[in-house]
């Protein structure tokens, strides 16, 4: 009551204290709904002169850019920097930095903008009509939409995915379309020609992005200035610099899989129907721990031939690195609720584990690096003879499984043709896992002092 009664004598103070913490709030909410922090990276002792390059290029360069960002800012559409160089001069932040960080990508530099903030875009700059007023130009390629792909539907509408930004006498900009996928992630279109229109016009410039699709955790973005422009940065930037060169997105091949599929009709089966249930509770046990795993053996055939489960196998296979084995992973499978099956051989040899849910086994092999391949190793419970599968060496990429982003061996021909020889394309229904893999040979007997540490079963 006091403050009120104070209030009223004093009424023009009240006002301006109102209005003050009206405004305040109106920009904490819009802050947060735009997912906007303010922050200033300064790499050097004193501010250079905005908008000041290294040289005429630059200049122009950095004129286009400021333009193109402060339209996009103006009408409340976030362009974000994804150029590494930029990034990691950004994050290192020392006094020795160039006087012109963004001068530090080269001949091209690339923007990052979600797909559903460019709606407004593509109206605001084609539709309308503003680029040619700003003397700008918006080359657009576009890709299938992969959000509606699937094996009932191989012909999608597209979606824009690249421009390239140009004014007379500067170098160009990359904008990088960024959209939601199914299971909460950023995904990027390549510029492979074959799956894009127009990315010809690319041809002749060192772009940073387009060699390949690309797919990334979700991030938001922060408002920020570098070299005297307004810009979004991806946040936290360090975690998306970690992601970019383990990036890579492959697409499953639906026209590939109907083909397929039209001579070998797909049964329903209980790895059909619950399989996918199985493989997204694994990847909550494993990822919390940081642990990365991919796709193995018949399940990641599935995934390269029919772009899903093959009906008559039992069990999903997936490979973790042995150097990256954790003793929570056991615990944590177990909390998410598995049931343990067994534990075969010892982490420096051979070493496996089998779980079960849903009246599915996961079978999780861990892989071993030798100079010149790749192995993994499992173990007969009955003789205690081990067997060893060989790979040749592959990296990892990311796909689309069942509606969520997993790992596969990249490229995945080599290791599909390793586990099943070149006829893979042929239905196999009866298979034998300790001889009917082409990459399989015997690796040795477990002593028998030693089963009952190497062979441990709990069903």
């Amino acid at each position: 009551m006091r403050w009120f009664s104070e209030c009223y004598q004093n009424r023009k103070s009240c006002i301006i204290i109102t209005v003050l913490f009206l405004g305040c709030v109106c920009f904490y909410c819009t802050s947060r709904k735009h997912h906007i922090q303010q922050i200033e990276f300064r790499s050097r002792t004193s501010p250079r002169l905005p908008l000041r390059g290294d040289s005429q290029g630059d200049r122009q360069k950095l004129e286009l850019l400021n333009t193109f960002a402060s339209k996009c800012l103006h009408h409340g559409i976030p362009i974000f920097v994804i150029e590494p160089s930029v990034l990691q001069h950004l994050l290192s932040a020392k006094e020795s930095e160039p006087p012109c960080i963004l001068c530090s990508a080269g001949d091209v530099i690339s923007l990052g903008v979600f797909g559903a903030d460019w709606d407004k875009g593509v109206y605001i700059f084609l539709v309308a009509g503003i680029s040619p007023d700003l003397g700008i130009v918006l080359n657009e390629v576009t890709a299938p939409d992969p959000r509606l792909l699937s094996l009932e539907w191989i012909t999608v509408p597209s979606v824009p995915t690249h421009y390239l930004i140009r004014q007379s006498g500067s170098l160009p900009l990359h904008l990088v379309v960024f959209y939601e996928r199914e299971n909460n992630y950023w995904w990027h279109s390549s510029l492979e020609p074959s799956t894009t229109s127009n990315s010809q016009i690319f041809h002749g410039f060192n772009t940073t992005f387009g060699n390949s699709a690309g797919a990334y955790d979700r991030f938001d973005v922060r408002l920020t200035t570098v070299d005297g422009i307004w810009l979004y940065l991806p946040h936290p930037v360090g975690e998306f610099l970690v992601q970019m060169p383990r990036s890579k997105f492959i697409e499953c091949d639906y026209q590939g899989a109907q083909t397929y599929l039209s001579k070998n009709p797909p049964k329903r089966s209980g790895i059909t129907s619950h399989g996918a249930e199985v493989l997204y509770q694994a990847k909550r046990a494993l990822d919390p721990l940081g642990v990365p795993f991919w796709l193995s053996f018949g399940t990641c055939f599935g995934w390269y031939r029919q772009c899903g489960f093959i009906p008559y196998t039992g069990d999903i296979d997936i490979e973790i690195p042995i150097q990256r084995y954790s003793a929570g992973i056991l615990p944590a499978f177990l909390k998410v609720g598995f049931q343990l099956l067994h534990v075969k051989g010892k982490i420096s040899d051979s070493f496996q584990m089998a779980f079960k849910a849903h009246h599915i086994h996961i079978d999780v092999y861990f892989v071993y690096e030798e100079k010149t391949y790749l192995w993994l190793g499992s173990t007969d419970a009955f003789s205690g003879q081990k067997y060893k599968y060989i790979f040749p060496k592959f990296d990892t990429c990311w796909t689309d499984f069942m509606g969520c982003r997993l790992r596969i061996p990249c490229p995945t021909l080599p290791y599909i043709t390793a586990a099943y020889g070149k006829n893979w394309n042929t239905s196999v229904k009866q298979w034998d896992w300790k001889g009917s893999s082409s990459n399989v040979q015997k690796n040795g007997v477990w002593p028998k002092k030693e089963w009952q540490t190497v062979i441990q079963i709990t069903y």
